[in-house]
């Protein structure tokens, strides 16, 4: 179970001049049990010794500390880093000279807010600034609508696409076989039989007196004719 650390500010402590920080990421959403880590960054000089870095987040649930949680409140003192304060156990933080990152480990739910880090620089010259918050979501993944949402959308995609290939890979293959099944035996024709039918219809046919005159037979009767004469007046 989570230790909640008593809750105050800071900003009251803050004199002199503004230090800017640049805190990453703005958003951050993860799935439960994933780890989390958080930036804040600023402008560092030389003869700076002494740098708080106070971690706060502000939870989601309406019983949370409206002036925010500590998390923990981290001291750089010439390149050592202390943590006084550790409200959750699954965390780790660190402090350099001009970075400060919190880590969070094996996130739930009740770890949704948003996270701000507070620093202080007091030696030599008093700065201090916050960063502009991280906002932290947890997503059960055993229950989150945006998976079951994806996961039907897709059915209702590639179940269509899955039957309609489908009826083209069995319809093609039907289509085929029932067009061989119509295609007619090919029938040849006795060439021989149809040039005798044609020649014995054309020996019915009348022939005209000028076309005896030349046709063939009678020319051929009439040469044998001729030849029997001529023998005969030879034996005369």
């Amino acid at each position: 179970m989570t230790r909640q650390a008593p809750s105050w500010s800071v900003s009251s402590s803050w004199e002199g001049a503004a230090l800017s920080i640049i805190q990453t990421p703005k958003n951050l959403s993860v799935t439960k049990g994933d780890n989390v880590c958080i930036t804040c960054s600023w402008e560092a000089e030389d003869q700076d010794e002494r740098i708080r870095v106070w971690w706060k987040v502000y939870y989601e649930s309406a019983s949370a500390a409206h002036n925010g949680t500590v998390l923990a409140s981290v001291l750089w003192i010439n390149n050592k880093t202390e943590v006084r304060i550790r409200s959750r156990d699954q965390s780790d933080y660190q402090l350099t000279k001009d970075k400060a990152q919190l880590w969070l480990f094996s996130v739930n739910e009740s770890d949704a807010g948003n996270y701000i880090c507070e620093v202080i620089i007091d030696k030599p010259e008093h700065r201090s600034g916050k960063g502009k918050g991280t906002t932290l979501y947890v997503i059960d993944s055993s229950s989150s609508p945006v998976i079951h949402i994806w996961w039907n959308y897709s059915l209702y995609i590639w179940i269509p696409f899955a039957i309609l290939i489908s009826v083209i890979i069995v319809t093609i293959p039907v289509i085929w076989i029932c067009k061989r099944k119509r295609e007619p035996t090919a029938l040849y024709s006795d060439h021989t039989y149809g040039n005798f039918a044609q020649n014995e219809k054309d020996s019915h046919r009348k022939i005209s007196p000028k076309a005896k005159k030349h046709h063939p037979s009678r020319s051929k009767d009439v040469s044998s004719v001729e030849k029997g004469t001529r023998k005969q007046h030879e034996i005369v």
